[in-house]
This record gives structure tokens, sequence and C-alpha cells, in this order.
């Protein structure tokens, strides 16, 4: 039979795994606010990327992962609150303990929708990541897009229509050709660059090493050539020798 001792002993010892268990909830608690708020910056760093590479993506989807960092910061401000009450925590009143338990509860449901909300950010990244503008990848997956996309309407030129393109052109701001086409490239002449070239319509699609850049002809005479982008317009006029 337990003694008053040892019921008081087994007692002490049950406080002391409560306050350890308090203890090391807020200690798990901090290891995945941590781990959360790295893995929020990287997808911030890759919000900010994307819309470098590819015109689909806007820039304004950081702020995603920025609501985001503002609610994990939130989070922190009320474990620090709550780290202040407990350091004067015997100069406190019943009720202001009560009202604190209470804060706790709340925080740690704030820490389980933080979870929540940094995988919803992430997976809106993935579904960014695996929807860009198939035109933004390859060659082959830019063609493709064209040719499928009904809203363009857009075929293939005749080789009447792509003759008139053919040839050296200059934008005047040399004694020389600025570039040339002749029936499958593009020579950039005082880069001596070669690059494929291709025409849908009135569209002009050069493949360069790292991007495809996609041009409106929006000029083609024997002596004029005007492209027009989502950057600049480029003026040409026919060289002759």
């Amino acid at each position: 039979m337990l003694t008053d001792k040892d019921l008081d002993n087994i007692d002490k010892n049950l406080r002391e795994l409560e306050k350890e268990g308090v203890k090391n909830i807020l200690k798990y608690f901090d290891r995945i606010h941590d781990k959360l708020f790295t893995f929020n910056n990287i997808l911030l760093a890759g919000y900010f990327a994307l819309p470098q590479f590819f015109d689909s993506i806007s820039i304004y989807g950081i702020i995603i992962p920025i609501l985001n960092l503002g609610f994990l910061l939130l989070i922190e401000y009320r474990m620090m609150e709550k780290s202040r009450f407990d350091s004067d925590v015997r100069n406190k009143t019943q009720v202001q303990i009560d009202k604190n338990g209470k804060s706790i509860d709340k925080t740690n449901r704030y820490s389980l929708y933080a979870i929540l909300s940094t995988l919803i950010v992430a997976g809106i990244f993935m579904y960014k990541l695996f929807t860009i503008n198939p035109i933004s990848k390859t060659n082959e997956s830019a063609i493709e897009y064209i040719e499928r996309n009904d809203s363009l309407a857009i075929k293939k030129s005749t080789i009447i229509e792509k003759s008139k393109i053919l040839g050296a052109w200059t934008d005047n701001e040399t004694e020389n050709a600025t570039i040339a086409f002749d029936k499958d490239s593009v020579v950039y002449v005082d880069l001596l660059r070669y690059y494929k070239y291709q025409i849908f319509n009135d569209q002009l699609l050069r493949y360069f090493e790292n991007s495809i850049d996609t041009s409106t002809i929006i000029k083609l005479t024997k002596d004029s050539l005007v492209l027009k982008n989502h950057k600049y317009i480029e003026n040409y006029e026919k060289f002759n020798d």
C-alpha cells in the first residue's frame, strides 16, 4: 500500500514530467517554425525567379509567400510574448494566467495553420512550375503550342511569303548589314552568329541559344522590315551592297 510519501513522490514526478512535456512541445514547435521559415524563403526565391525566365508568370505572385512570411512572423511574435509572460508569471493574477493559457492554445492552432498555409504556397508554386507556357521551353514545344492554339489562328506561311524576308537588312546604325535571312537561318553580321528561325503567318520566331524570341512582323516590303516584340521595335531597311 502506498504511503503519503510515496504519493507525494509520484505527484512530484508527474509534475516534473508535465513541465518537461511543455518544454518539449515548445522545442518541437520552434524546430517546425525554423523549417517553415527556411522553406518559405526558398519558395519566396522561386516565386521571384520564375517571372525572370517566363513571361507568362506574373511577378505579383511573390505576394503569396510574402503573406505567408507575415503569418509566420505573427506566430513568432506570439511565442515571444508567451516567453515574456512566463518570465514574470509569479507577479501575474489568476485571471491573467488563465488568459495567457487561452492565448497559448490559440498560438498552437496558428502553428498548425502555418504548416497548412506553407503547403498551400508550395502547391501553388508547383502548379505554376508545371503549367508554364510551353513556348518558353523548347523549340519543338513552341511550334506545337502555336499550331494547336486555335485562338491565335496561325498557319504556316507559303514559300512566297517567306521569300520576302530573304536577304540582308540594315538598321542604318553602321555601314554594313545588321542581319541577313536565308532559307532556314538568320545571321547577325557583327556577331557572326547564326540562329534558326521560322515564320508562322505574321509571327517570326528566332531560336537563340537560351531563349525563343517571338516577334510580330508589322511591315514587310521589298525595302522595309519592321518587327515588334513585347520589349522593343526593330526597324530595318533592305541592304544594298
